[in-house]
């Protein structure tokens, strides 16, 4: 209790350092804690499911010629489920989920249907329920799913819909049948890589009006769409089972008379369910994941701000030691051990720590709402609050309180009486060194962020501003309907009747999106075909494709709708695929080349541009006009938009009935491909913001601090007519030194780092010397900022009112 007394009596005699410490350390603690919040809620995903240790996803890929991997995707052939499970005796269950694309509706009065907008629907096997951990609320769980043309749904589409969870035995349309509810289950956990709001029988699928049995259970190895899961026993070894796909694959893909072995072009791996989240970036994946580069960002984050405020402590305590100086010396006159010094310093520390703890939980508790809305989640801070977080928080806090002043304590409890009541200072020997390393070490951390955060936008910047090779601005992209197979041209003349609509086409794929490779690709070699290693990507397009995202041709023609070959015959070629080949664009003209099983003529080149993420380099891409088509793009005229979106929308009600006109536009696409690049730059600027602040609260402390304990000298040297200007430089100097220092120690650091994370572009900017000159000219800037008011203070004072005392 003597201890406690003490250290508020000092608290309230040293309010600056006081205020400085702690409000320092809050929002240091504040800054952590919400990432520790973060990072657990990332690291939580898909981990309450029961078998969560048990659970894998089965993915695959495809190898190019070279042996490279084209593709890889987390998504596979709908027969693979079943087999594995039939042909591997440590396979417990499997389940299959299939997205379901169709529009649902309910009858609402006699004939009139309101179109449901349920968002996550999947087709799925009964077994999903042993797999994953899906509590059923209403139904049986037992025989949820056996039956054909049966559904259940989630408790907040079944509120949002029908106002009760009483709904089994309602009907909806799906697309061209009838489904009947017979069971509702709890919402999905947020932490989880998948989220269904609707689960259709997977047996549905057999019906030819829905998918058909034949493509669910033949020789479909290439559609890959179906997400695939396994429970495993506890004696799994994924390692051996993953050594015994080649083989499987041979087994059940091989073909009589053909050599080659699917094992060399494709293969499936396990990836453990609670590592989908954070580890994995496949194609095509259900929902956007996670990033674990960017926890451990975060993390480092988390770590450099506790260490600038702790090292803000020490160096304000081993300042603020020299004046404590006539207390200790008193103190061991009058018999105090060193231990109850270094008890003393520790019991203030800490409780420096915990109050601020106090003012973080404040600010973290404000804070909740900015952190949900920055990583679009819906953390509630009360989740937090247990016993166990407290006793976990408490001690965290309580070791950092002892850490921070562990060597300040030392420092005091160090002195020697008989050298302090002579008023020397010989007992706080090297402190001053450990003080200049500290400031060296926080504005190190403090430029690297700076240039971190520096670096980030500039690429940002470039991402924004490049130039793409299409127009994708006014772009909008719809979902294709089978309705318009037959109607395109009249859904296309409908739509351009109005001026406010330039264009419309449909392709398999549209710009942002992945690039896939299909069967391989044959070019004409003298007077035969032959199979090229280069991988050979492949996107199907109508005429109006290129015209629509303004892609100029190098040579040869477009698709025309006049010849009837183009469909089936006709290859359009990039010049990348040109160039890799061999040939000129010219010369490409004219070419025979067989792409998959259709053999055909290259009748055009166009130019290259940035089908997918400027993560990625331009690729050869081989166009065709082979109807399998996925995506409409429409191109808007700037100036109408409303009015081309009404228009749209209207079009679209006439010609497609049982879907509901949905659009989104292709730049906003596009910026969301930057999403974790825009994230981190909001991130570093943030941090680094309050990075800085830390440290120069740390050193206004610091700064005040050598004033005071050079004010004699300041003094005698403004007596001996020393300008205001030497004496600005005789008290900055150090400091600035100190930054200078800084700078050096940080500038290769960052370059480092900054280096790798733009290597993860095809396409970046380069970095200069003139960030890096930025970056040490607002250190500067900061720092002159920070202790000019007390150096200018010092250089002013008149000397008379220091002397008068001494």
């Amino acid at each position: 209790m003597n201890y406690l007394k003490i250290a508020i009596r000092l608290f309230t005699r040293n309010k600056l350092v006081s205020a400085i410490n702690i409000s320092g350390l809050a929002l240091a603690l504040a800054g952590s804690l919400l990432i520790a919040i973060f990072i657990h809620d990332e690291l939580s995903y898909d981990r309450y499911h029961e078998n969560a240790d048990r659970i894998f996803r089965v993915t695959r890929n495809f190898l190019s010629p070279d042996g490279s991997v084209s593709l890889h995707l987390g998504l596979i052939a709908p027969p693979f489920g079943p087999l594995l499970k039939n042909d591997f005796s440590d396979i417990i269950e499997s389940a299959r989920i299939f997205r379901f694309y169709q529009s649902l509706s309910r009858e609402e009065s006699g004939e009139s249907r309101k179109h449901l907008n349920i968002e996550n629907v999947y087709y799925a096997d009964p077994s999903v329920f042993k797999i994953f951990t899906i509590p059923i609320v209403a139904g049986d769980s037992k025989t949820a799913l056996e039956k054909p043309y049966t559904m259940l749904i989630s408790e907040a589409t079944a509120m949002k819909y029908f106002g009760t969870l009483d709904v089994i035995g309602e009907q909806i349309k799906a697309d061209k049948v009838f489904l009947e509810i017979v069971g509702v289950f709890k919402d999905f956990e947020k932490q989880t890589h998948w989220h269904a709001d609707a689960l259709i029988s997977f047996s549905t699928l057999n019906d030819d009006a829905v998918y058909s049995r034949e493509r669910l259970e033949g020789r479909s190895w290439g559609n890959n769409t179906f997400s695939t899961y396994i429970l495993v026993n506890d004696d799994f070894d994924p390692d051996r089972t993953a050594s015994q796909f080649p083989a499987f694959l041979d087994k059940h893909m091989g073909e009589k008379g053909n050599p080659e072995l699917p094992h060399t072009w494709t293969n499936l791996f396990l990836q453990p369910l609670t590592s989908i989240h954070l580890h994995s970036h496949l194609d095509f994946e259900l929902e956007a994941n996670g990033n674990i580069n960017q926890l451990y960002t975060m993390g480092a984050i988390g770590i450099f701000l506790i260490l600038i405020a702790c090292f803000n402590f020490i160096n304000l305590s081993t300042a603020r030691a020299s004046t404590r100086g006539k207390e200790v010396g008193l103190r061991k006159v009058v018999g105090a051990f060193k231990k109850q010094l270094i008890t003393q310093h520790l019991s203030e520390s800490t409780l420096t720590a915990l109050s601020a703890l106090i003012l973080a939980v404040a600010i973290v508790t404000m804070a909740i709402p900015w952190l949900n809305d920055f990583t679009n989640k819906s953390i509630q801070f009360s989740d937090y609050v247990n016993v166990s977080t407290t006793l976990v928080v408490l001690a965290f806090i309580i070791v950092i309180g002892m850490i921070a002043g562990l060597y300040p304590a030392f420092i005091i409890s160090g002195f020697k009486p008989s050298l302090i009541l002579k008023g020397r200072a010989g007992s706080v020997k090297g402190a001053g060194n450990i003080r200049k390393v500290l400031v060296v070490i926080q504005f190190s951390i403090s430029i690297i962020m700076i240039i971190a955060t520096l670096v980030t936008y500039q690429q940002l910047t470039f991402l924004n501003n490049r130039e793409l090779g299409y127009a994708k601005n006014q772009v909008v992209t719809i979902d294709y309907d089978e309705q318009l197979m037959e109607r395109f041209e009249a859904f296309h003349d409908e739509l351009t009747k109005n001026p406010a609509v330039i264009n419309a086409t449909r392709s398999s794929l549209v710009p942002t999106d992945r690039l896939l490779a299909y069967q391989g690709t044959w070019i004409e070699r003298g007077d035969s075909l032959v199979p090229t290693e280069i991988s050979m990507k492949d996107v199907s397009v109508d005429p109006n494709f290129f015209d629509t995202y303004q892609v100029p041709m190098l040579s040869g023609r477009n698709f025309s709708r006049e010849i009837k070959t183009d469909d089936s015959l006709a290859f359009i070629i990039n010049e990348s695929a040109a160039r890799m080949v061999g040939w000129s664009n010219e010369e490409a003209v004219g070419k025979a080349l067989k792409n998959g099983s259709v053999k055909g003529t290259v009748v055009g080149v166009v130019k290259d541009f940035h089908f997918e993420s400027l993560h990625e380099p331009i690729v050869p891409v081989v166009f065709h006009g082979q109807k399998r088509f996925y995506r409409i793009s429409v191109q808007l005229e700037k100036s109408n938009i409303k009015e081309a979106l009404a228009h749209l929308e209207k079009v679209w009600s006439r010609f497609v009935s049982n879907r509901p006109f949905q659009y989104g536009f292709l730049n906003e696409r596009y910026q969301y491909l930057y999403t974790s690049e825009k994230n981190q730059n909001e991130l570093f600027i943030i941090f680094a913001g309050l990075a800085i602040f830390i440290a120069s609260m740390g050193l206004f402390g610091l700064a005040t601090f050598n004033t005071l304990q050079r004010s004699k000298e300041v003094c005698i040297r403004k007596v001996l007519g020393a300008p205001v200007a030497s004496i600005l430089q005789l008290l900055g100097t150090e400091i600035f030194t100190l930054v200078l220092i800084a700078n050096a120690v940080a500038w290769p650091l960052a370059w480092y780092f900054m280096n790798e994370w733009l290597s993860e572009f095809a396409y970046h900017v380069d970095m200069n010397v003139m960030t890096y000159l930025a970056a040490a000219t607002v250190a500067l800037v900061i720092t002159a900022l920070t202790i000019g008011s007390q150096t200018l203070k010092a250089a002013h004072v008149n000397p008379a009112t220091i002397l008068r005392s001494e």
